[in-house]
């Protein structure tokens, strides 16, 4: 749009050239007419030689002003594109993407306010390959794709549903799952523990799988846990306490020696 204004702007300024300059040579043609008029009436005889001189002088000098603006012009604009810019973008299969971004807020609900429930349906998430033939689900999570993550603590595994409540994917935990909470769009973390076993295990969603990533190691019984800022909390059934994502004890934030905190959070 710069570049079209520039061009109008220089085409209208050569138009306004050739109209002053046309002005011109009309304006001092009828000087000299007027002129020589004046002096055949006054019988003036030495000033007509001079005056006709000039007038055949401005009148060669308008012909030959005319002879070189008589011919017409046409012009038109045309628009030609930088080939190698065309190569560029026919090489690219889109201008872009469209990128999902979420945050998690936090909502304050007021602790009195009463609910009611609209309604209840019952699913079957049980495996043939599920040792025991009761689910026992300690925990649900669901991820920004609508994915629905449970925890079946009685067969010590994390399970992936559709939309229709249905066993897409699973993965095998080595301790019972008691909590999970969700890290990012495509991650949990479970809280694993047993006799033997106080840990957290990090799952992620891929591609419609489950798959273990990293797991922090603690001393402590892990039961239930929660996700807030870069911050873990967890319980033990008598404690509260806060690490790092580093698996690093920042507080310990909690402890009930009379054993009655043991819910998750």
């Amino acid at each position: 749009m710069k570049e079209l204004d520039d061009k109008l702007a220089s085409l209208k300024a050569s138009v306004k050239t050739d109209a002053d300059n046309c002005s011109k040579l009309k304006n001092e043609l009828k000087q000299l007419n007027d002129a020589i008029q004046d002096i055949v009436d006054k019988g003036k005889a030495e000033l007509t030689f001079i005056t006709s001189k000039k007038c055949m002088e401005k009148i060669e000098q308008s012909e030959t002003y005319l002879k070189q603006n008589s011919f017409q012009v046409e012009s038109s604009l045309t628009f030609q594109a930088d080939r190698d810019f065309q190569q560029y973008l026919s090489k690219l299969s889109g201008l872009g993407k469209i990128v999902l971004s979420t945050k998690e807020t936090l909502v304050l609900v007021d602790p009195d306010q009463a609910l009611t429930v609209q309604g209840k349906s019952e699913y079957n998430v049980r495996l043939q390959s599920d040792s025991v033939k009761n689910c026992y689900i300690e925990a649900i999570c669901v991820l920004s794709d609508d994915e629905i993550l449970v925890a079946d603590n009685d067969n010590k595994k994390v399970k992936l549903l559709n939309h229709q409540y249905q066993v897409v994917g699973h993965c095998d935990l080595n301790g019972d799952p008691w909590d999970m909470c969700k890290i990012t769009p495509s991650e949990v973390a479970v809280t694993v523990d047993d006799y033997w076993t106080h840990k957290v295990q990090f799952v992620s969603v891929n591609g419609g799988q489950l798959v273990k990533g990293r797991m922090l190691q603690f001393q402590h019984e892990c039961i239930g846990i929660a996700h807030i800022m870069q911050d873990l909390y967890l319980t033990s059934g008598t404690a509260l306490y806060k690490y790092s994502m580093k698996g690093a004890l920042l507080t310990k934030l909690y402890e009930d020696t009379s054993d009655e905190f043991t819910g998750n959070i």
